[in-house]
């Protein structure tokens, strides 16, 4: 019998492409520079894993995404986490949806307004904490400090031990749910 785990997710700033340009770039083109034409080719498959795990879950990718500058979302989180905490996975999930499957531009007020709406969120002030300067300073001090620490892409997991004590359990990378499930249970007995 599994042991029961009770958990608490912190959604945390981190930028893969901190140079990415005002308008952005082709997805494909950004894959071909930084991994190479091989990588490009596999991912541009209709049978690469990604593809595969997220078919499993009901995830479409969309391929003709743009990769976008990502500040802006991560500022909307911070204020969600700051203002209706209970709302930040709905929000999560309504910025994933957004970027990955509708290959919306998150970088667009117009977009990230509409995602803070589709969550719950009052898209009137999500609106004015966009136009402000609210939670940059925090949001760039975040993502360097994960970057300082070794983290160099998403996904990645911290899990802290049930008890607080003991040494956190860190990995990277789309895990199977098998695998976090383990590491969960691990810590929750711990």
């Amino acid at each position: 019998m599994a042991a029961k785990v009770s958990l608490e997710v912190d959604w945390q700033p981190f930028f893969l492409n901190h140079n990415t340009p005002a308008e952005g770039e082709d997805l494909m083109e950004h894959l071909r520079a930084k991994y190479g034409p091989g990588v490009v080719a596999q991912f541009d498959r209709p049978d690469n894993p990604l593809d595969k795990a997220a078919g499993k879950v009901g995830i479409t990718f969309n391929k003709q995404r743009r990769i976008i500058r990502t500040a802006d979302s991560h500022r909307l989180v911070e204020w969600c986490k700051a203002t209706a905490p209970q709302q930040q996975d709905g929000l999560i999930e309504a910025l994933f949806k957004a970027y990955f499957e509708d290959g919306k531009d998150l970088s667009q007020r117009a977009e990230l307004v509409a995602c803070a709406h589709a969550s719950g969120l009052d898209g009137a002030a999500a609106g004015a904490l966009i136009d402000s300067q609210e939670f940059v300073r925090e949001v760039e001090t975040k993502a360097k400090s994960w970057s300082r620490q070794g983290v160099s892409g998403v996904p990645f997991f911290v899990i802290y031990p049930a008890s607080g004590g003991g040494d956190p359990v860190t990995f990277s990378g789309a895990q199977p749910s098998a695998v976090i499930a383990e590491v969960l249970t691990e810590q929750a007995e711990a």
